[in-house]
């Protein structure tokens, strides 16, 4: 199936390095950190690569993440790659205008993956950019 201008793996791609830019202009936007991950959730079914997910931590944090927060909940258990997500914060929601604070999208890992990639936490926008370095030399740019 086509979807729009969505016909390959390589547009799924670029739309994933432009959901980038949107993370990085607000880092902080759970919105932007959602679309993100669930198109990263996706790339490895239309690269035909969906086994690498078991075998990667980032794979693996990237399908909890997208999985989780498009059926609301982490506790689903055929994922064990986190334990929770927070806006790290510095105040309570409401006392400053939004952006005021750094307050980055953090998540916590379980214990293997935090053994695998050695930290216990990392934020959406580290993950985020791992992602597309991981899947970057799996795309190629089609023939016209």
């Amino acid at each position: 199936m086509q979807f729009f201008e969505l016909l390959t793996a390589y547009d799924l791609f670029k739309k994933l390095e432009q959901d980038l830019k949107d993370l990085e202009h607000s880092y902080q936007d759970t919105r932007f950190a959602y679309n993100l991950f669930v198109t990263a959730e996706h790339l490895p079914d239309w690269l035909d690569k969906r086994d690498l997910v078991r075998k990667y931590a980032i794979l693996r944090i990237t399908s909890h993440l997208a999985n989780g927060a498009k059926h609301f909940h982490l506790r689903d258990t055929r994922h064990k790659s986190i334990i929770k997500t927070e806006k790290d914060r510095v105040f309570e929601p409401g006392v400053f205008e939004p952006g005021v604070f750094n307050e980055p999208l953090v998540i916590y890992l379980s214990n293997e993956e935090a053994q695998e990639l050695g930290t216990e936490t990392i934020d959406a926008l580290t993950l985020a950019k791992e992602v597309i370095k991981f899947w970057e030399p799996y795309v190629t740019k089609p023939v016209t």
